[in-house]
């Protein structure tokens, strides 16, 4: 079946105004506002629109009464009762006309199921015909006679409505963590010469500038770690032990520990904007746009008085969900912040080892999936990374050690009731990586800050030791969602390797130097620097 459509120019604006439940949804257009709060919190609105038969309203603006509505499911059945005359109300009447209510999409009122809007699966006449005496009083009788209660089978199955009753219902929506990105999206005026159809594909192919007054918005700077009144606060300081392993060889035990602390505080906002078609159920277009700020710190520490190599593999050590953004039935996004650990070593040197990875990340921001005008942007900068070794032997040794700590925020997202389930992460890879090389029987000792560092051996020893630091950080996808990005759509925000210190030695007893120093004689080279950046 072909439809002629007529396109008026397609703008967007921001008119912070509350849902007006004044008035019906009966024209074929309905939109609503998540509900705002005074201490910060989520904002959105979404707006639905398609053939005047395709959407009604059972909220008391179109005269309807609800007896028995739960607030805390999309799936139920609720008796409704027209405070009207329905042989002449035309409120009550658009609900049962031009083939009745079953497939139609509905507005709900306040309290009433987790959705704005559900689909009718069915609709009856059940044998309860009571009605409360609260609700009774203001309905208005003809004759005496008590109005007719009906009832109605609510939920958010819209992939079991056949579009052909009543044509294809589209929406599109505008959401943030913070407050502010409420108010009216106006859509193409759109006439049809069947349903009052409208065709979705391309008429937001500027998603993009829905996305412009969330990124406008006075709290969307997250460059204040302090200021968590209306931004997504994570912290967590933990210490723990992700590997513990003893040889039992007696009299000798020998074995390896790695002890991981975290001390990581930062604030995040998340926005969002999508379109696409609720009857049926498909997403066109959709984009989120997240700014983050964050002190990274941590530290890995291995005591190990064994040889061999150690992977103890990437370990979860803290989980906690953060706020989100609930426009249930159409689009839920649930974001965490997690942290895992990760060490690789390879030991033939008795050693104790303890490296910190510490970053300041401020106003890191992305578009996702990235498009044309999409930018990416912040500042990344490594911050003071202290280490400590101590080790001994009496031959020659050599260790390599690698170690992640990596905090991320991982965005879940459930689109139309679960038609399709994605995912998108923001890893914060911050790692260390150290080579050790020792000649000859020594004990040595190296401790290091930013702003000093101090090296003492005893008996003859030639040392090489060398510390680089990383911060890579990806955004990406888990999943493929509606052919708009998938595992293989990547970002990369940033990522380098930062030399922070290397110690070379040969034939000495003993010295303490620090960073900008070095010092050199005929028979004994010392060399121990941080790379300025």
């Amino acid at each position: 079946m072909a439809y002629t459509t007529v396109i008026s120019i397609l703008f967007f604006s921001v008119v912070h105004a509350a849902n007006d439940w004044s008035k019906p949804c009966l024209s074929g257009v309905c939109q609503y506002d998540l509900p705002s709060s005074t201490n910060g919190g989520s904002s959105g609105t979404v707006k639905i629109w398609g053939s005047q038969n395709a959407i009604s309203d059972i909220t008391t603006a179109a005269r309807w009464e609800i007896i028995g509505c739960s607030p805390n499911t999309t799936s139920q059945t609720v008796r409704i009762v027209c405070k009207d005359d329905e042989t002449t109300s035309k409120e009550c009447a658009h609900l049962f006309s031009n083939l009745g209510p079953e497939g139609k999409i509905v507005r709900l009122p306040e309290n009433c199921g987790k959705s704005a809007f559900a689909r009718v699966a069915k609709s009856s006449i059940p044998a309860d015909q009571s009605i409360p005496s609260s609700i009774s009083r203001r309905i208005v009788r003809r004759n005496g006679a008590q109005p007719q209660v009906k009832a109605l089978t609510l939920d958010t199955n819209f992939s079991a409505v056949d579009t052909s009753k009543f044509g294809n219902v589209n929406f599109v929506l505008r959401g943030a963590t913070i407050p502010g990105a409420n108010g009216d999206i106006s859509i193409p005026q759109v006439q049809s010469r069947a349903h009052g159809m409208v065709n979705q594909r391309g008429l937001f192919s500027g998603i993009g500038n829905l996305l412009n007054p969330i990124t406008s918005l006075n709290d969307w700077n997250t460059s204040s770690l302090g200021n968590t009144s209306k931004t997504i606060p994570f912290d967590v300081t933990k210490s723990t032990q992700i590997f513990n392993k003893d040889i039992s060889c007696p009299p000798l035990t020998a074995g390896a520990k790695v002890n991981v602390n975290v001390d990581t505080h930062g604030t995040a906002n998340i926005g969002i904007a999508a379109s696409g078609t609720i009857l049926p159920p498909k997403v066109e277009d959709f984009a989120i746009t997240a700014s983050l700020s964050a002190d990274l710190g941590g530290s890995i520490n291995l005591n190990a008085n064994v040889g061999g190599s150690l992977d103890s593999g990437k370990i979860q050590i803290f989980e906690i969900g953060i706020p989100g953004l609930d426009f249930p039935g159409i689009l839920t996004i649930g974001p965490s912040f997690q942290v895992n650990a990760e060490l690789t070593a390879t030991l033939d040197v008795e050693a104790n080892l303890t490296v910190g990875v510490n970053y300041q990340i401020t106003n890191a921001n992305f578009d996702f999936p990235s498009k044309a005008g999409s930018s990416t942007g912040g500042s990344f900068k490594p911050a003071d990374t202290p280490l400590q070794l101590s080790l001994a032997s009496s031959v020659k040794a050599t260790a390599s050690l690698e170690a992640h700590i990596i905090p991320s925020i991982n965005i879940g997202i459930n689109a139309l009731d679960g038609v399709v389930n994605s995912g998108i992460f923001l890893d914060l890879d911050t790692s260390a990586k150290a080579s050790l090389t020792v000649e000859a029987g020594a004990q040595a000792n190296v401790t290091s800050s930013a702003v000093s560092s101090s090296h003492a051996a005893r008996t003859s020893v030639s040392v090489c030791f060398d510390v680089t630091a990383g911060l890579s950080v990806n955004v990406g996808a888990t999943a493929s969602f509606f052919g708009l990005f998938d595992p293989s759509t990547t970002i990369t925000l940033f990522n380098k390797q930062f030399d922070l210190f290397q110690v070379r030695s040969s034939s000495f007893l003993s010295f303490r130097r620090f960073f900008s120093f070095s010092w050199m004689e005929a028979d004994r080279h010392v060399e121990m620097f941080r790379r300025r950046r």
